[in-house]
Parts: C-alpha cells; sequence; structure tokens
C-alpha cells in the first residue's frame, strides 16, 4: 500500500531528491569561500593517485592546516614532513604527529643554505617570515603583518633532509613561507628531479621587503622544469584587490610520461 507523504515528511524527501540529483549531476552546493578548497582537494586527491605520491613535504606548517587538509580531505596517508620554525607551535605540532607514525615534523625553517637567521614572527602567525614585512603596497593587512617578535631559527636545506629519504621518488612539495619560496628552492636542486608536483603561494601584492614578484617567481619555477597545472579560485576576502594566489605545478618530465606533453 502507498502512503501518502505528510506535511512534515515533504522536506525530508525533497532533501534526498535534491541529494540524488546532485550526486548523478556530480554537482555541489558550496561558499565562494570554500570553492578554492574543493578544488584543490579534489584535484590533489586525483594528482595524488596518478603521480604515485610518495612523500609531502609541507614547508611553513604553522598550527598544521594543511597536514589536516592533505589526510582529511584529500585522504593521504603516506609519509610527510612538516616544517615549521616559532618553536610553539612546533613543539604543539610534534605532539600531534605522536598519534601519526607516518608524520614527522621538524623546528626548523628551509632555505638556500644551512645556517641561523633572524626570524619575524607576525601578530598573525600565518604571515611569520624571514623577511621583514612591508606595508608599502598595501596597508590592509598591517594589523596582520606587525612583527610581535623576532627569534633567531635554525635554517636547514631541502637536499640535506631529502638525503635521508632516497627511497622517495614522487614528491609533493607545498611552499607557504611568505615571500621565501625561491630560496627554499635553490635549496633543492639535487631533490627537484624527485620532486614531481608542487604547490606556491604567488603574491601579486609584495608584504614583504625583497620578496619576488610573482610573474618573476612563476618564472622561476617554470625554469626550474615546472609547469602550471591548477590556479584554484582565491578567496575574495580583500575583492576586489588580489593579494595572493595559490599556484599547482608538475614537473615537466613527469606530463610527459604521463603522455600530456609531447617531449622536446
Amino acid at each position: 500500500m502507498t502512503t501518502t507523504p505528510t506535511p512534515d515528511d515533504r522536506p525530508s524527501l525533497w532533501r534526498r531528491a535534491l541529494r540524488r540529483l546532485r550526486r548523478s549531476l556530480d554537482y555541489r552546493c558550496l561558499h565562494w569561500h570554500r570553492l578554492g578548497e574543493h578544488q584543490q582537494a579534489d584535484y590533489l586527491r586525483r594528482l595524488f593517485e596518478l603521480l604515485q605520491v610518495d612523500l609531502v613535504i609541507d614547508v611553513g606548517a604553522n598550527r598544521g592546516q594543511y597536514a589536516d587538509f592533505i589526510r582529511r580531505r584529500v585522504g593521504y596517508r603516506g609519509a610527510m614532513i612538516s616544517f615549521e620554525p616559532i618553536p610553539a607551535l612546533a613543539r604543539e605540532l610534534a605532539r600531534r604527529a605522536e598519534s601519526d607514525p607516518h608524520w614527522t615534523v621538524h623546528a626548523t625553517a628551509l632555505g638556500a643554505r644551512a645556517e641561523t637567521r633572524p626570524f619575524n614572527i607576525a601578530q598573525s602567525s600565518p604571515m611569520s617570515s624571514l623577511l621583514t614585512p612591508s606595508t608599502q603596497a598595501t596597508s590592509r593587512l598591517a594589523d596582520f603583518n606587525t612583527v610581535q617578535q623576532t627569534l633567531d631559527v635554525r635554517v636547514e636545506t631541502l637536499d640535506a633532509v631529502l638525503a635521508a629519504a632516497p627511497h622517495c621518488r614522487n614528491i609533493y612539495l607545498k611552499l607557504d613561507v611568505q615571500g621565501y619560496e625561491r630560496e627554499v628552492l635553490n635549496g633543492a636542486p639535487a631533490s627537484l628531479p624527485r620532486v614531481a608536483a608542487m604547490q606556491a603561494e604567488l603574491s601579486v601584492v609584495p608584504l614583504y621587503e625583497g620578496q619576488p614578484h610573482y610573474l618573476d617567481l612563476l618564472g622561476h619555477i617554470e625554469s626550474l622544469g615546472y609547469l602550471p597545472s591548477l590556479i584554484p579560485a582565491h578567496n575574495p576576502e580583500h575583492f576586489p584587490l588580489l593579494i595572493d594566489f595559490d599556484c599547482h605545478f608538475v614537473r615537466r618530465e613527469r606530463l610527459a610520461e604521463l603522455g600530456g606533453l609531447n617531449r622536446a
């Protein structure tokens, strides 16, 4: 016998019908602020499987936001190394990593050479940098990147770290180092052939003294053998001003191997 839905049942039936329709169309309703995150999660799930990624390098780990994203949203369960030079945050990450046997935390920064350098801790910790903050281009973020403390931190090179992991051949590198990306890459000439793909934050508006122009950094990464693969939607918080954006790259050789690019 067919039961006629009551008025109380109808909203639930509509929600179920909409969910079925959404699944059939692979359609999702997302707030604009979450669009870039969703794009990157879907992209990285596919990319990690395609490239058989066996190590994620998280440079500029802060409180572990990217580590959480990789584990929870991307679903990657393999080896991961996070770098965070702010001592309190590095200790917090190390405690969290105790429950994850495939996660290692280094309480250091990365750069072009092994050394000790002054590190500027900003009012908003994700904006802390080895470079000195600047408000010359815009004052919109002055309340966030004002230096609260400067301390000496240890700087390692990616080459030195990856020398201890010679078995990893399909590495994914994430750079969130507030203008210090080029220096990190300069410390990895021997490692880059093993870095199958990477992502970097490119700044349209320079927020630090000596920060490279985003076109210069883009050209430098391409000169190292990488091609842009995805530029996801950015956070429109400062609309219509674009402060920075993420750019994902895949090594040219790997694209050729996968048949997506003619070999030179």
